[in-house]
C-alpha cells in the first residue's frame, strides 16, 4: 500500500487533531506546575516534566489506534495476503501511522516546553525522550495482537483505558514496584540526574518483552511451539523485571553528574551548572574575599573545591575540609554569598549540636564576614526564636568581638566544642 494511501486509511488521521488538541491544552493548563522548577539549562528536567504526564496518554493512544487497526484488517480478510506479504510487513505497515502519532503526542509537547524554558536539547534529554518512544512502539504492538486476537469492537476502548489507567494509577500505589515498571518515574529530575541503566531496563524489558512474544505469536511454525516459546518469554521478562524493582523505594535509582557544569578559580575552584556560567567571576571574587576575611580571623578557611548545591539536590554531598558544597546559586540570588560560604567553615564533632552554643558560634562566624543580618532572619522562621534568644546571642556575641583575636579563637573553639558535649563527654 502506498504511503499516502495508508495514512489517508488509518484510524489516526482522523484521531490526530482530537489527540493533539487535548494534548496541547493540558500542557497550556496542568503542565505548568511541573515545569515551574528551574531545570538549570538541564533539558532531562524539562523532558522529563512532559513525559510523566503524557506518557499515559501516548500509551492509550498507541494501545487502542492499534487494537482497532488490527481488528480491521482482520474484519476486511487482508491477512490472506499472508501468501505475499508476511504478517509483520502488515503490522508494521499499519502501525507506523498510529506509533507517528503517539509520538506526535511526545515529541511537540516537549519540543514546546524546551522552547518555553529556553533549554537547548542534550544527551540526557534525548535518552528520555528515545526511552519514551521505544515504549510506545512495544504498546503499539500488544495493543495490535490483542486486537488481532479479540475481534470485538468492545476491545478498542477496553485496552487503551486498561492501558491509560494501568499506567497512570501505579503511581498513585502504597506498593512501589508497579510504578517502576511502568516507564513513569516518580520524582522530578533534577540537575544532572537520569534513571540508571537498571531504572531505564526494568520497564522496556517488560513492555518490549511482551511486544516480543506477542510477535512471536505470528511466527510460521507449529501453534504449540510458539505459544510455549511467547508464554516463557513473557514469564521470564516479568520475572526478571519485578526482580530489578522489588525492592525500589518511591524513587528509584538514578545517576548524577550528567548536567554541564562550569568551573573557575583555583584554591577554591568554584563550580556550578553552566547556566549560571555568567555569575561565576562574581561569585569567584565574593567568595575568596569571604575565604579571606575569616582567614584574617583565625578560622582554617582553605577549601579547595567549593561546589554549588544544585549540583546534587536530591543526593547532596556533605562539605569536607577541603571540598565545600555551598548554595551559591541561592545566595548570589539573595546576596547572601558571604553568609553562605562563612556557614561551611564550622565543623561540629556531633550531628545535631546543641542549639545554644551552635547559635552562638554561627552568628560570631556571621560577623565576621558582615552578615549578621542574615543569619537572624534565618533564625526568625524558627518557632523557638524568641525576643530573649535574639539578644542572648547578639548581647553574649558582642562581648566577644571586644576581645583579643586569640581570645576570641579561644571562644571559638570551647564553644565549638560545648555544642558538642553531653554530660561531661564529647560526642
Amino acid at each position: 500500500m502506498k504511503p499516502l494511501t495508508l495514512i489517508r486509511s488509518s484510524s489516526a488521521l482522523r484521531v490526530a487533531p482530537v489527540a493533539l488538541l487535548l494534548v496541547f491544552a493540558y500542557y497550556a493548563t496542568d503542565l505548568g506546575d511541573d515545569l515551574r522548577i528551574d531545570p538549570l539549562g538541564y533539558s532531562a528536567t524539562v523532558v522529563d516534566a512532559v513525559l510523566r504526564n503524557l506518557l499515559p496518554v501516548a500509551f492509550a493512544v498507541a494501545s487502542g489506534l492499534a487494537a482497532w487497526e488490527a481488528r480491521k484488517l482482520g474484519a476486511s480478510g487482508i491477512w490472506r495476503l499472508g501468501a505475499v506479504r508476511s504478517r509483520y510487513t502488515i503490522a508494521a505497515q499499519h502501525l507506523s501511522p498510529v506509533v507517528a502519532l503517539a509520538w506526535s503526542l511526545l515529541i511537540l509537547p516537549t519540543l514546546c516546553a524546551l522552547v518555553q524554558e529556553q533549554v537547548a536539547p542534550d544527551v540526557p534529554g534525548f535518552t528520555l525522550l528515545a526511552f519514551a518512544l521505544v515504549l510506545c512502539v512495544a504498546h503499539g504492538i500488544v495493543g495490535f495482537a490483542v486486537g488481532a486476537t479479540v475481534r470485538h469492537i468492545a476491545v478498542v476502548p477496553i485496552i487503551a483505558v486498561t492501558d491509560f489507567l494501568a499506567v497512570g494509577w501505579s503511581t498513585g500505589l502504597e506498593t512501589p514496584w508497579p510504578r517502576h515498571l511502568t516507564g513513569l518515574f516518580a520524582g522530578k529530575m533534577m540537575f544532572g540526574e537520569l534513571p540508571t541503566a537498571d531504572a531505564l531496563a526494568a520497564p522496556l524489558l517488560l513492555a518490549v518483552g511482551s511486544a516480543v512474544a506477542m510477535a512471536l505469536l505470528w511466527a510460521p511454525v507449529s501453534r504449540r511451539l510458539r505459544g510455549a516459546v511467547a508464554g516463557a518469554l513473557v514469564v521470564a521478562c516479568a520475572f526478571g523485571s519485578f526482580s530489578l524493582v522489588s525492592d525500589w523505594s518511591y524513587i528509584g535509582p538514578r545517576s548524577t553528574g550528567h548536567g554541564a557544569i562550569a568551573c573557575a578559580g583555583q584554591s577554591p575552584r568554584i563550580c556550578l551548572p553552566e547556566a549560571r556560567a555568567e555569575h561565576i567571576s562574581a561569585l569567584t571574587e565574593e567568595a575568596e574575599a569571604t575565604l579571606e576575611s575569616l582567614r584574617r580571623a583565625g578560622l582554617p578557611a582553605e577549601p579547595t573545591s567549593i561546589k554549588d548545591t544544585s549540583l546534587n539536590l536530591r543526593y547532596p554531598e556533605p562539605s569536607t575540609k577541603d571540598d565545600w558544597t555551598v548554595p551559591l546559586g541561592v545566595g548570589e540570588a539573595t546576596g547572601t554569598v558571604r553568609y553562605q560560604v562563612a556557614r561551611e567553615v564550622v565543623r561540629f564533632e556531633c550531628a545535631p549540636p546543641a542549639t545554644g552554643p551552635a547559635r552562638l558560634v554561627y552568628y560570631w562566624v556571621s560577623a565576621k564576614v558582615g552578615q549578621t543580618d542574615t543569619y537572624l532572619r534565618r533564625l526568625s522562621s524558627e518557632p523557638d526564636f524568641t525576643p530573649q534568644e535574639r539578644s542572648r546571642i547578639q548581647d553574649g556575641v558582642a562581648k566577644v568581638l571586644r576581645l583579643s583575636e586569640a581570645q576570641q579563637m579561644d571562644w571559638y573553639e570551647t564553644t565549638v566544642a560545648e555544642a558538642c558535649q553531653e554530660d561531661g563527654t564529647t560526642t
